[in-house]
């Protein structure tokens, strides 16, 4: 599930407890508080984790808004 890789990936790349992610969590502003640098680190986790790439137009503040647009955008783009 891919819930469940972004979990991995979250934990394996920033140390946070995957017990505290869940669909809704905000990735920035509040929830995960990751900085700009560390979703650029995050985006590059998931496409070596997937082995394919976002496409430029694919990385927008919505997209990453949360771990559930995250879900679905690599759900549309990546599998």
């Amino acid at each position: 599930m891919i819930l469940d890789d972004i979990k991995e990936i979250i934990n394996e790349t920033f140390k946070i407890n995957k017990e505290i992610i869940e669909m809704g969590t905000p990735l920035y502003n509040g929830g995960l508080n990751l900085n700009s640098i560390q979703l650029l680190e995050l985006t590059v986790s998931i496409e070596e984790y997937y082995e394919k790439e976002f496409n430029p137009d694919d990385l927008t503040e919505e997209n990453f808004s949360n771990v559930e647009k995250l879900c679905q955008l690599i759900e549309e783009k990546l599998l």
